[in-house]
């Protein structure tokens, strides 16, 4: 058996950009999501479900995927908001994920199941809208966290590293 232990705080590691090659896991100058509380990638197949007359069950056949990424994350100021000064390398940096989804930007990213950048490792990656983002704090938690989800546009295409 071959689990993933996310523990080391190496593993599931989300890079954004606003470019294909930005976003792939140890990019140059990729946006490296930090402090991601936990993370979930779904790749849901539709269904669609009928019945007819001439059965007592239904059937069903499938339609088209819906994919997306969803996290929650520990705000980090430059994350959320963009750089103070903007490098121009990677936009989605740049202008942070706040201004990214009010924008409605899509972006490029992988999802690393290890650090994703060493031969056989695995990660996820495609395209998508950042959305869902809604900071908030409270006199019992004292760090400011927010949920974000990735609604992916088209596939999620898994690789290996060779």
């Amino acid at each position: 058996m071959a689990v993933i232990n996310v523990t080391d705080g190496t593993q599931a590691v989300l890079t954004m950009g606003n470019t294909e090659a930005l976003s792939l896991p140890g990019a140059t100058n990729g946006l490296v999501v930090p402090t991601i509380q936990d993370i979930t990638v779904g790749a849901s197949t539709g269904t669609t479900r009928y019945s007819t007359l001439d059965s007592s069950a239904s059937s069903a056949f499938t339609t088209v995927n819906e994919n997306s990424v969803s996290l929650n994350l520990l705000v980090d100021g430059p994350v959320m908001f963009g750089l103070a000064s903007a490098g121009g390398n990677n936009l989605t940096t740049d202008k942070g994920l706040f201004e990214t989804s009010k924008d409605k930007t899509e972006v490029f990213f992988s999802v690393a199941f290890n650090q994703g950048n060493t031969t056989g490792e695995y990660y996820i990656k495609g395209k998508g809208f950042i959305g869902g983002l809604s900071p908030s704090a409270s006199i019992d938690q004292a760090v400011w966290i927010s949920p974000m989800e990735i609604v992916v546009n088209g596939e999620l295409t898994k690789v290996i590293v060779s």
